[in-house]
């Protein structure tokens, strides 16, 4: 069985990371993957681009136009859309190949149309890692409950004449005739695919994302905090986001609100950043380290190494990598119960899960931390065991493979 998995980048961003581990998880079991992309940035053979000079050279420029058709034509729209109208030759490679069976991913930012997606002949599944593909133009919904085409809001003129989000809706249901297999990766994603107007009839199952437990897992001969030049004194606590401390989804504002409220133990701690762009440096009374865009794993494994608690302040997760890899490095994590976070969590187990969005709460959660600092062993122990029995790569890739040898018995 040849398989050829499709996201729009091998290593930028959260569903990439993913995909990417999908992908390993399969080749390390043995079966032969491709995961073909539009934006290659690391050196493994194994990931291809397209043999099409259209899609491989300028995915910058189409995913650029749409951007400023999108802010021209409804300058309403802060969050992130995606139109996915431009043609590519994606569907004209895949049918032509002799791939077996094809496992779409993030395929956003222009990678392949809604049109070009309808015209895929081969057998296929789809891993969603947001909720664009049963929303409109919008990539998260409003709040945690399934906001369908419905409850489109024409607030002001311009949505009156020509509203994204239902046109892409329609054009959706228009093309997308036939079911395809959908994988989430949390049951929280599930419901939403379940409660949709668009996919609750298409077949649906949870299967959550890796990770590699030989390389994500604490060391004890090792001194992170020397190597990064931290006080080892401190209680570190880590916040990481793609987007940084600027995505209001990731919710750096209420973790400040969160942290502002425990002035007393201030002297005690640290807070260190990665993912953002910049090296902003929130203002805390007490010091704040700014490690910016991370693109070695080996420094991130350290960062988290370092830390004593992690926490995931966001708003709305479908899964959440950091959560993730802090446990595999027997990090505990606090975080709001929201979403994914709710399927890798477990309350006062492997971490703790705060009623959303009571910073009073997450507060209290984290004091509750610091003052027992030396009894956490058990939490962190919790949390590394956790992650092995639920998500190691060798179980992923054959819960992967009974869903691929389903589709292909159809």
């Amino acid at each position: 069985m040849k398989i050829g998995l499709f996201n729009y980048s091998d290593n930028l961003g959260g569903a990439a990371r993913a995909t990417f581990r999908i992908h390993k998880s399969l080749l390390n079991e043995g079966y032969n993957s491709t995961l073909y992309v539009n934006k290659k940035n690391t050196k493994d053979n194994s990931i291809k681009t397209s043999p099409y000079i259209i899609d491989r050279n300028f995915h910058n420029i189409r995913t650029n136009l749409i951007s400023k058709f999108v802010k021209v034509t409804n300058p309403r729209i802060k969050s992130y859309n995606s139109l996915s109208i431009l043609p590519s030759s994606w569907p004209k490679f895949i049918n032509n190949s002799d791939i077996d069976l094809v496992h779409l991913n993030w395929i956003n930012a222009e990678m392949m149309s809604i049109e070009d997606i309808a015209k895929i002949k081969k057998p296929m599944i789809w891993t969603f890692h947001d909720m664009w593909p049963f929303l409109g133009s919008q990539h998260l919904s409003n709040n945690d409950e399934y906001i369908d085409v419905k409850n489109f809001e024409n607030k002001n003129f311009l949505d009156k004449i020509f509203n994204l989000n239902e046109w892409t809706y329609f054009r959706k249901k228009k093309n997308w005739v036939k079911p395809i297999q959908i994988v989430t990766p949390s049951r929280w994603l599930e419901d939403r695919v379940k409660q949709s107007e668009l996919m609750n009839s298409w077949p649906v199952e949870t299967v959550p994302h890796p990770i590699d437990l030989d390389f994500w897992k604490p060391d004890p001969k090792e001194n992170p905090r020397e190597l990064l030049g931290i006080n080892s004194d401190k209680i570190i606590i880590v916040y990481g986001a793609d987007g940084g401390v600027g995505s209001f989804n990731k919710g750096f504002d209420l973790l400040l609100k969160s942290l502002n409220k425990l002035e007393e133990y201030h002297k005690d701690l640290i807070l260190c950043i990665f993912g953002d762009k910049t090296d902003t440096k929130p203002k805390l009374n007490f010091p704040v380290m700014n490690f910016g865009k991370i693109s070695e794993d080996k420094k991130l494994r350290q960062i988290y190494r370092a830390a004593d608690l992690c926490v995931v302040p966001s708003r709305q997760e479908s899964f959440c990598q950091v959560a993730l890899e802090a446990q595999s490095c027997g990090v505990p994590v606090i975080a709001f119960s929201v979403g994914g976070l709710k399927d890798i969590l477990v309350h006062n187990i492997t971490g703790y899960l705060i009623k959303p969005f009571d910073v009073e709460s997450f507060s209290m959660s984290i004091e509750k931390f610091i003052k027992n600092k030396k009894n956490n062993y058990i939490i962190k122990d919790n949390a590394r065991k956790r992650v092995e029995s639920l998500f190691s790569m060798p179980s992923i890739a054959k819960q992967y493979m009974s869903i691929y040898r389903k589709i292909l018995k159809k």
